[in-house]
């Protein structure tokens, strides 16, 4: 909990975090809370336990169920925000689907798989930057994180596929707000302790191998790059994606 004398650097400012009910989401929602923000946790289910964790630091924190691939559940979150704390200063477009997807492949990719990888990653990621627009430019000030991967250039599989679409629209969304006070900018993370353990890849050992800084990311080394990017210090910097993958450069990640 922030204090006069520990002042935290989000004090007084509201930040919505997508897929925060576990994981590296649930994370940046602590990480955010910590520093004084008052913070929505959206998610499918399990928002509410996030929360009662992420409010343990002093700020108040709110879970709300959202399934960012339908446009009247992204509004009804937008009103939940709107009506609880009457502003909205920071966007962190974290709720993403990915288990199987690197498996799938292109040429048998199922139908199913395809489309709910490009529902929630891109079209999700779209509705929650249309809908928290308005409320952060009702203040002249806004801060969008897009979530992309290292391997976004890789088009292999429909998830690194739908990463890279992310980190184009990314420069689109900045180039539109700009002017409003709002900047956008994606951060692509390499592979974290928490996903390797999660999804047990195969070959998280030989991509760390080839990492300048040889170690798994951790949730914290995450948040300080969005943090960076949602602070004064990069008023100037939007439309930009910041790769946060100890060095990994672009990794086949297959």
């Amino acid at each position: 909990m922030s204090t006069a004398e520990n002042v935290g650097i989000f004090d007084g400012r509201v930040a919505l975090v997508t897929g925060a009910a576990r994981g590296l989401g649930r994370d940046y929602a602590r990480y955010f809370a910590a520093e004084g923000a008052n913070v929505v946790l959206a998610d499918m289910k399990g928002t509410e336990v996030a929360a009662t964790e992420a409010s343990a630091s002093g700020s108040r924190c709110i879970g709300v169920e959202c399934d960012v691939t339908k446009p009247k559940s992204v509004r009804a979150l937008m009103e939940v925000v709107a009506t609880e704390f009457g502003r909205l200063d920071v966007l962190i477009n974290n709720a993403g689907l990915w288990r199987g997807m690197n498996e799938a492949g292109l040429l048998h990719c199922p139908d199913d798989l395809w489309e709910a990888a490009w529902a929630v990653n891109v079209t999700g990621t779209l509705r929650c930057y249309q809908a928290a627009v308005p409320l952060m430019v009702a203040n002249g000030y806004g801060r969008v994180i897009n979530i992309s991967s290292m391997a976004s250039c890789n088009g292999g599989s429909p998830y690194l596929l739908t990463k890279n679409a992310v980190e184009h629209m990314t420069m689109g969304m900045a180039r539109e707000v700009g002017d409003m006070g709002i900047t956008v900018n994606c951060v692509a993370p390499g592979i974290s302790a928490f996903e390797a353990a999660v999804s047990a890849l195969p070959d998280a050992n030989r991509i760390v191998a080839g990492n300048s800084v040889k170690r798994l990311g951790t949730s914290r080394d995450l948040y300080n790059a969005i943090a960076y990017l949602c602070s004064p210090g990069a008023e100037w910097v939007t439309g930009q994606t910041l790769r946060v993958d100890g060095g990994a450069g672009p990794s086949p990640f297959m």
